[in-house]
């Protein structure tokens, strides 16, 4: 007997994980599908990264967990917000809220575990008299990436994160009910990309537009975000368009640099604590030389990257102004 009309679906085509690797690709669409199968294929596949990455650690993640969970998350923030059209507004903004708070999370062991690992190759470039100075400091590293490894393994193992986990499985793998395929059948993929991608393409042009080399941290670190977000919806969408892919690299190119330079500031703000420990301690509060010296380079560092910015922005600017003409 058929189910009630009311209760039927229509699931997206079943992936396959096999063992750790997972299939990234979508099932193959075409630009004249209806978007809202587009959504939960994409949704299927990338709930089934983050799950796959989950069960592909222990107890304790490593490193590499880590960083694949949060960039598996902010996937499917982003896909949850492109999709929010074709799936319930409750659901969008419960899992949104709960991915966000998921990345987060885990957020500081991942800053630690780069800033650390880059901290070591600098510091053995130094010589034996130079690094003497950077013990403390280094001591202070390896306990503040502990807790935040304790805080990360708490998080990964929580209920919480389980909820999370299989709360999104079961939106992906129940499908569009009929009502909503009747509703958003004449919504095509060309459609709905050529709409997204133009509003994103116009919001990281007005961010980036406004940007020169002086501008703060915050302001650059802003447009960080919007041309990762830029990035994972080119990627997603790539599938039915493949000539997005370029626009989608040049985006991650954007994101690197503009990555390093926040990377820059954080170090920094870093010793600034350090050197407020110190001051609490009882101490001067004055970094050791070595320290010092290494916090004015990494403004330099910083700095530099502003000037790169401002010489590169133009191609970038052109690069993503082709996107929306690849779906038009």
């Amino acid at each position: 007997m058929s189910e009630p009309r009311a209760q039927r679906t229509v699931a997206p085509t079943s992936l396959r994980f096999p063992g750790k690797r997972v299939d990234k690709s979508t099932p193959r669409l075409g630009p004249n599908d209806a978007f809202v199968r587009f959504a939960y294929a994409v949704l299927e596949r990338e709930t089934a990264v983050l799950a796959a990455h989950r069960r592909s650690g222990a107890a304790t993640p490593t490193p590499d967990d880590i960083h694949d969970l949060r960039v598996a998350a902010r996937r499917l923030r982003v896909a949850l917000k492109l999709f929010r059209r074709v799936l319930a507004r409750a659901d969008v903004a419960h899992y949104r809220d709960e991915l966000r708070w998921f990345a987060k999370a885990l957020g500081d062991a991942r800053d630690l575990d780069v800033y650390a690992d880059g901290f070591k190759a600098y510091a053995q470039t130094l010589l034996p008299v130079q690094r003497a100075e950077f013990r403390g400091y280094e001591l202070y590293l390896r306990r503040e990436r502990a807790k935040a490894r304790r805080r990360a393994a708490a998080v990964f193992v929580s209920p919480r994160t389980t909820a999370l986990i299989a709360g999104l499985e079961r939106l992906a793998a129940k499908g569009p009910s009929l009502s909503t395929l009747r509703r958003r059948r004449s919504l095509c993929i060309r459609d709905a990309a050529r709409r997204s991608i133009g509003r994103s393409v116009a919001r990281v042009r007005r961010i980036g537009r406004a940007l020169h080399a002086s501008s703060r941290p915050t302001a650059l670190h802003k447009l960080r975000i919007k041309a990762k977000r830029l990035r994972y919806e080119l990627e997603f969408f790539a599938d039915t368009f493949p000539e997005l892919a370029a626009t989608a690299d040049a985006c991650k190119s954007m994101q690197d640099l503009l990555g390093a330079h926040q990377d820059a500031y954080t170090a920094n703000a870093r010793l600034r604590r350090y050197a407020a420990l110190l001051r609490k301690q009882g101490a001067r509060g004055e970094l050791p030389p070595a320290l010092e010296k290494l916090r004015k380079r990494q403004l330099e560092h910083a700095r530099k990257l502003r000037e790169s910015f401002v010489e590169r922005w133009p191609g970038f600017e052109k690069a993503i102004d082709a996107a929306p003409r690849a779906v038009a």
